[in-house]
């Protein structure tokens, strides 16, 4: 984050009240820091909230302790927010990689179509948005309009704040840089699949739920089918992995909401699995 050399960074730092050499890291550095606090708080939420708050400047983004910026990103968004203040948002290229190490082959997430229809429904699979949340910068005025982050989500914190801002009239200009880079490993939230798919899912769903008065009964009917195929999918991760407990969660989940939607949902899952892996074959021989 130092080395990107910006001019006139406002670097704050809320760490949850590590008991690792986490303090002793920022105490070497705190001359370089606006801000910065160890203690214990409601988790990562909570703690951009706090971030959030203290901060001065016009635009605001987030970096995770696992995750890195792109050489230079700071600089790009703020050219970007010079040339196009009024977008509000401003979405760049996120790079994977896992174990420190950049494969030839690592993933790239090019964000895309990312409005507050399409987060909230998708008219069809063309208009699908692909965001990731490290690449994604916005403004102190379009941030503070949305309400801010809400403490009350643990896994979809970001897509909750990504409505709210959108709804708020912000705009998404998009950079062809790189502006960070996504550490993958067995203990990040992304990657705990059953975890995510049991209570993001939850989340997800509670989140659209807010706007569902804006849809037509197609699209809310839409809308639980979409969330109750993600659950079944989520039983299916946990059945293959033997993670019982997680498929378990997500039975339940799918059962107390859907009712005998559910079932219609089981036979959508099933129907598109087979269709994909006829589709896989099809093109292997």
């Amino acid at each position: 984050m130092l080395l990107q050399g910006y001019p006139d960074l406002e670097y704050i730092v809320i760490d949850g009240g590590s008991g690792d050499s986490s303090v002793d890291i920022l105490r070497k550095y705190e001359q370089w820091l606006a801000y910065w606090v160890s203690e214990s708080d409601r988790g990562q939420a909570d703690a951009l909230k706090k971030g959030f708050g203290r901060a001065r400047g016009e635009l605001f983004g987030w970096v995770n302790s696992d995750d890195l910026l792109a050489p230079c990103a700071l600089q790009v968004v703020a050219d970007a927010y010079v040339r196009h203040p009024l977008f509000g948002l401003y979405a760049g290229t996120v790079e994977n990689f896992e174990d420190g190490y950049f494969g030839e082959d690592h993933e790239v997430t090019r964000q895309c179509n990312i409005s507050f229809m399409n987060l909230l429904l998708p008219a069809d699979i063309r208009m699908r948005p692909t965001w990731h949340q490290p690449g994604i910068f916005f403004t102190s005025d379009i941030y503070r309009k949305s309400g801010g982050i809400s403490p009350n989500y643990y896994y979809r914190m970001d897509y909750d704040l990504l409505l709210r801002m959108l709804d708020s009239g912000g705009r998404v200009c998009y950079l062809n840089e790189s502006l960070a880079y996504f550490r993958k490993h067995p203990l990040s939230k992304t990657c705990t699949s059953h975890a995510y798919f049991a209570h993001g899912m939850r989340e997800t769903y509670e989140i659209a739920s807010k706007y569902i008065d804006r849809l037509s009964e197609k699209d809310r009917a839409r809308l639980r089918s979409q969330y109750l195929e993600g659950l079944w999918h989520g039983v299916y991760l946990g059945l293959v992995d033997a993670h019982l407990r997680g498929a378990g969660t997500c039975l339940r989940l799918a059962l107390s909401v859907g009712r005998l939607s559910a079932y219609r949902a089981l036979l959508q899952f099933v129907r598109d699995g087979m269709l994909a892996r006829f589709e896989h074959l099809f093109r292997t021989r």
